[in-house]
């Protein structure tokens, strides 16, 4: 071989073949979707083909950087067994070593690749040119809110995360002393309190999200602001702080209020605490950074206490005893507007919002009497509890992970005080379609609600739209599309489907019989035409099309179902429109827009057929987008990566009460309602390869 490649192994056994490089596994030539930690189990057992390898070989090997028990490799074993299958004898590709481990007993051959390496022909890297190209590409998918999804690539910390059971509870430190009040950091990681039972003497520490590399940071306790840039801490043997400094330690300054429950601001310019009063009842009160003063904002004769700020520091949740019992009570920051949120006999205290405000976890001993996690929209609505132990389990403001997907909080399980995190997504969507080699997404219902059109992504990077009937479980192909997004839904009628598609250089609306017949071209422009949505009433169709001149701007424009009578209907100065879909009643067109010009795309509402201004519904930092309504008109469903991965969010019509309904750190979005309006059916790559999957809609 050349000096412009090299060797790379892979191996062969029944029907497979292994590229361990690659990190892929195929079955008679076909992708086999295995997740990453399934993969590496997968690859240390062949490469060690037909030796025994033992139990602690695998955790060092595969689970070095957790904590796990061994009851995670029998699992992982077990799955593993379930992928694969059995050999033509009928018998299992691993053999079990009662007590010992695990050994791979198929026939495995192994061989060799010649691998060359390209060099770019114009001194550009192969990976520079990658991202040039995508990056054209992704501004007309993220103008059009098709997908979207696919482009992303989860950091490897992620991809570790997503094998963790989003049920399970895991736990992350293990030591004699008390590890307490985990605060989640920027960038992933978890402060935390170590305490000494005996001596008292406490120190903070720093670990990774999975427990490894557990750092001692100061020999005190010390909260640090969400920027990291400061920090509140005691001293050891001083029993008048607590002080504030910059996170070197300089600058440090008293501060006018004893140590007592607070959080931080999000912007790091205030902190919101409790105190005792003269009547040694307890106030919460606003510190200022910037003035160094600090206001009562309760007032009230009732102990007030357990106070976090919202994200967005307008609002604070509270515990109060005001009303005869400990309750979760709402507040404007400034201490207007107060309301009740729980309405229980048991102790409900510390509540913390969720990093896109939508929700609030709180410990309540409502349930056993002892103290467990539970989760509520911030109305008090849809109360769930998260964990279920006869122990006692807290939260503390910090113990949401930044993209909300996780929750942090200590236990008293084991006897001494240890920290564990849980997946936060308490209703967990159910599984409706799969396919092993391709990726499917873009669900939505026909309107009697017995089958789902969606669109399949093929290895050539073609595309297909499909048809699955509900009744009988089998998908069917409808058409071949040169491009693999074409966003197909249903006409009112349910007999056709409507769906984008690249025809020769260009991408226009096509319509087309559900049988894959009657093929119909309906835009034949020049210009990029996507996002097609039908009128309920089948008349119309609205649109996104760059053809007014400028090819890097989306406006909507509207025709009848024929293709007759193509018309502008909105443009926005400077901004792109897309993914819009009709209301119930045909009266106006909800779309997705950036021409707020702040850098994200938000949701809007214009008239269907009248000219005029659009209302903005949603406000959120980074990217809402692909809304759908229900069918009464009443919510609305969105995609939005807010926290940083794409997740279902729900509204009501007019952008209020907006809650999160997916919490898991793969990405879910492109969602649709059943016509019963029940449910939400969305897309997700929550399980390696984009899936087809269900979520009922809390009430």
């Amino acid at each position: 071989m050349n000096n412009n490649g090299h060797h790379r192994r892979h191996f062969e056994f029944a029907e497979y073949r292994l590229n361990p490089h690659e990190r892929l596994l195929t079955k008679n030539e076909k992708r086999v979707a295995l997740t990453p930690r399934i993969l590496d189990l997968l690859i240390v057992l062949v490469e060690h083909d037909g030796e025994l390898v033992t139990k602690e070989a695998l955790l060092d090997s595969i689970w070095a950087d957790n904590f796990v028990e061994e009851g995670n490799i029998s699992r992982a074993v077990s799955t593993l067994r379930k992928n694969l299958g059995t050999q033509a004898n009928g018998s299992d590709f691993i053999e079990t070593v009662p007590k010992l481990g695990y050994r791979f007993v198929a026939p495995v051959v192994e061989g060799t690749d010649d691998v060359a390496i390209p060099t770019p022909a114009n001194g550009t890297s192969v990976g520079s040119r990658k991202i040039l190209l995508a990056g054209g590409l992704i501004a007309f998918l993220m103008i059009t809110g098709l997908g979207i999804f696919f482009w992303h690539r989860q950091s490897m910390e992620t991809a570790k995360l997503l094998l963790i059971d989003p049920s399970a509870a895991i736990r992350l430190t293990d030591d004699p002393k008390h590890d307490t009040i985990p605060r989640w950091t920027e960038d992933g990681r978890l402060r935390f309190w170590r305490i000494d039972g005996k001596t008292r003497h406490a120190e903070s520490l720093i670990m990774n999200a999975d427990g490894t590399d557990q750092t001692k940071v100061r020999d005190s306790i010390g909260t640090w602001s969400p920027d990291g840039s400061k920090v509140i801490f005691t001293k050891v043997g001083d029993d008048k702080g607590p002080y504030l400094a910059n996170s070197d330690g300089s600058n440090e300054v008293a501060l006018p209020f004893l140590r007592a429950n607070f959080d931080w601001s999000a912007d790091s310019t205030k902190i919101v605490y409790q105190a005792r009063t003269e009547d040694k009842s307890a106030e919460i009160f606003i510190y200022s950074l910037d003035t160094a003063k600090k206001v009562n904002v309760t007032n009230h004769p009732a102990f007030d206490a357990d106070p976090s700020f919202s994200p967005d520091g307008k609002q604070i949740a509270f515990a109060s005893g005001r009303d005869g019992n400990t309750e979760i009570y709402l507040m404007n920051s400034d201490g207007t507007n107060v309301r009740r949120l729980t309405n229980h006999p048991a102790w409900d205290n510390h509540p913390v919002f969720s990093p896109d405000g939508t929700q609030i976890a709180f410990p309540s001993d409502r349930e056993n009497e002892n103290s467990n996690v539970f989760l509520m929209n911030t109305d008090g609505t849809n109360i769930r509890r998260l964990t279920d132990w006869p122990t006692n389990e807290t939260v503390e403001p910090g113990c949401w992970s930044p993209d909300g997907t996780r929750i942090a909080f200590f236990s008293d399980r084991d006897g001494n005080d240890d920290i564990f995190v849980i997946g936060a997504e308490v209703e967990q969507p159910g599984l409706v379609l799969a396919d092993e080699a391709n990726n499917i997404s873009y669900p939505s219902y026909s309107p009697d609600a017995t089958k789902i059109v969606y669109q399949a992504e093929l290895p050539d990077k073609t595309g297909e739209v499909r048809i699955l009937d509900l009744v009988t479980k089998q998908s069917r192909f409808v058409v071949k599309t040169q491009n693999v997004d074409v966003a197909p839904t249903f006409s009112p009628d349910g007999t056709k489907i409507v769906f984008q598609n690249k025809l020769g250089s260009n991408t226009e609306i096509c319509l087309i019989d559900l049988n894959g017949s009657g093929l119909q071209n309906l835009t034949n422009n020049a210009a990029r035409d996507g996002a097609p949505s039908f009128s309920p009433d089948g008349s119309r169709i609205v649109f996104s099309t760059n053809r007014d001149g400028n090819s890097g701007k989306y406006n909507l424009y509207m025709m009848n179902a024929d293709g007759s009578d193509q018309r502008l209907i909105y443009s926005a100065p400077d901004g792109m429109s897309g993914s819009a879909v009709w209301s119930p009643d045909g009266m106006s067109v909800l779309f997705a827009n950036d021409f707020a010009m702040d850098g994200n795309f938000e949701i809007f509402r214009i008239a269907a057929e009248k000219t005029g201004t659009a209302e903005r519904l949603t406000f959120r930092p980074r990217a809402d987008d692909t809304p759908a309504i229900s069918p009464d008109g009443r919510r609305i469903a969105f995609s939005s990566n807010t926290d940083g991965n794409w997740e279902v969010y729900i509204m009501n019509a007019d952008g209020t009460a907006q809650l999160r309904l997916t919490r898991n750190p793969a990405n879910d979005g492109m969602p649709h309602f059943s016509p019963d309006g029940k449910k939400i059916i969305f897309s997700s790559d929550r399980s390696g390869k984009h899936a087809i999957y269900e979520i009922e809609i809390p009430r």
